[in-house]
């Protein structure tokens, strides 16, 4: 496919003359036709060869094909099934001197609009033309119709979420429903390197060409990078005879911009009859891109903006850690694996970031509980464990006013409720603990029963799996505890890290209890 498609497509989107393709091997009957259709105010484009109609084809925007069924050793139907593979709203006459009931039938089966007999009246010939265009003009209209809805819904879907991993698979599914793609990929730019990476993936291929193609490893995506612009490569029957599967298929190829910059490109592959994309479909993919580009922004910043808030959240939890030497490593562990029984739940994206900013701040209390109490090396009195109960409410307090840390607050205040009634600060029971408590109960126990206190030693990962398998419908939620064991049992939780973040903390207990004693 030439570089300049792209433009005639563009053009053919504007009003213009319909454009006929007359392929005849009898030359006069070429000048006839182009005589009579030109009064018509069309534009008329004839040969007497069928490789030649084939060429044209492919290299400029034919509205309507008028062949002869016979040409020389070659079909007319043949021309038909080509046309009708690059432009599936073409309309295409066949024409024939032999004419029989047995060929009209065929030819209308082949897709053919309508089948005229030669000699045929000038007046005959105009009329079923126009008849040919009108109802093109129809069917475009229903297409434009189509995607104006079809560009409705994936401007909707892409304002459903702000989360870019799910951002662009929304958008690649949606994209490969609406212009029936079997494969799409979304490849963007990285800042710091510079290269193209692939972000998202939708459908299965085998096929070296597309999976190059895919990931980006293509010159056709590389030069839209270079180049931002559109590209369209359709590749024929005859050239893949040598591939594994002899396929026609298209690549388009569509650069994202954003202010003014490419940050990534959007491939789509078709395959056979609905392989080639129509002007249409071209101009609705131009304006989502566009919006995907947009979208795409405005994702990368929100998640800017929410690593930051982590950042700050987590150095926040440090300072608290700092206070309390026995916790060091305690926040991050617990919302490590916090978010993967969230993921064991089917929680959502949101949800699961929810998780992990109430597992950061789940001890944020802590910062009024005083350092005697907070690092007594010894059992608390019950007026000292009054105190200490009093971290999940003024944690609550401290966060309750504001907005974006409200989704974090049950995990602050219920993560000391105890599935029988017993716990704190409000002594709820079952499924009156809200979920987010029953989840961080779990693990904040587990990591607990691991981790030294200035009262006792840790014990061993055994023996806290098999407190909480014991304690499970008295301390527990039973099917949280069990979601949990299962995890660890399948090796979801990775045990190496887990590990390693205790030797820290203990490393960290062991040089301020150097320092403390120097001092």
């Amino acid at each position: 496919m030439p570089p300049e498609f792209l433009k005639t497509q563009r053009s053919k989107a504007m009003p213009s003359k319909p454009k006929i393709l007359v392929v005849d091997d009898e030359i006069y009957i070429c000048h006839i036709i182009q005589e009579i259709l030109s009064q018509d105010n069309y534009e008329v484009i004839t040969t007497q060869s069928p490789d030649e109609a084939i060429s044209i084809l492919k290299s400029h925007p034919i509205d309507l094909v008028l062949t002869d069924l016979i040409i020389g050793d070659k079909s007319g139907v043949d021309i038909l099934k080509y046309s009708l593979e690059i432009y599936p709203d073409i309309v295409v006459i066949l024409m024939t001197g032999q004419p029989t009931i047995e060929n009209a039938v065929s030819v209308l089966r082949s897709g053919a609009y309508d089948y005229l007999s030669k000699p045929f009246t000038l007046e005959g010939l105009r009329a079923s033309v126009r008849r040919a265009l009108e109802k093109q003009n129809l069917y475009r209209e229903n297409i434009n119709l189509k995607e104006t809805v079809s560009l409705y819904k994936i401007s909707e879907a892409m304002g459903s979420t702000i989360h870019l991993e799910s951002l662009l698979q929304l958008i690649l599914e949606t994209l490969s429903m609406e212009f029936n793609a079997y494969l799409a990929s979304i490849l963007l730019i990285d800042n710091k390197s510079k290269n193209l990476s692939l972000k998202a993936y939708y459908g299965m291929s085998t096929n070296p060409r597309e999976l190059n193609f895919l990931r980006g490893d293509d010159p056709l995506p590389q030069w839209v990078i270079k180049n931002g612009q559109p590209k369209i490569l359709n590749t024929d029957k005859e050239k893949m005879l040598h591939e594994e599967n002899s396929y026609t298929r298209a690549f388009i190829s569509y650069p994202l911009m954003a202010k003014g910059k490419v940050i990534g490109v959007l491939n789509l592959i078709r395959l056979n009859n609905l392989s080639y994309f129509s002007t249409g479909q071209i101009h609705s993919l131009s304006i989502i891109a566009s919006k995907a580009a947009s979208a795409i922004e405005n994702s990368k910043l929100y998640e800017s903006l929410e690593q930051a808030y982590l950042d700050v959240l987590t150095a926040l939890a440090n300072a608290v850690e700092a206070r309390d030497i026995y916790t060091r490593g305690h926040t991050e562990r617990v919302w490590y694996m916090a978010e993967i029984i969230a993921r064991e739940l089917g929680w959502t994206r949101e949800n699961i970031w929810e998780v992990k900013v109430g597992g950061i701040l789940h001890d944020i209390g802590k910062i009024g509980v005083p350092d005697n109490i907070l690092n007594k090396p010894g059992i608390l009195t019950q007026e000292e464990f009054e105190v200490m109960k009093t971290h999940p409410t003024q944690g609550a307090r401290i966060l309750e006013g504001i907005t974006f840390l409200v989704p974090s607050l049950p995990y602050i205040l219920y993560h000391h409720e105890r599935f029988d009634g017993s716990g704190y600060p409000f002594g709820l029971k079952k499924d009156k603990i809200p979920i987010q408590g029953r989840l961080l109960a779990v693990v904040d126990t587990f990591d607990a029963i691991c981790s030294d206190r200035p009262y006792r030693k840790k014990r061993g990962m055994r023996d806290a799996l098999k407190e909480l398998q014991d304690c499970s419908q008295s301390q527990f939620d039973p099917e949280i505890t069990l979601i949990f064991l299962k995890a660890w049992e399948k090796k979801k939780i990775d045990l190496e890290k887990l590990k390693r973040d205790n030797l820290k903390a203990r490393q960290g207990i062991e040089f301020s209890s150097k320092s403390i004693r120097a001092y």
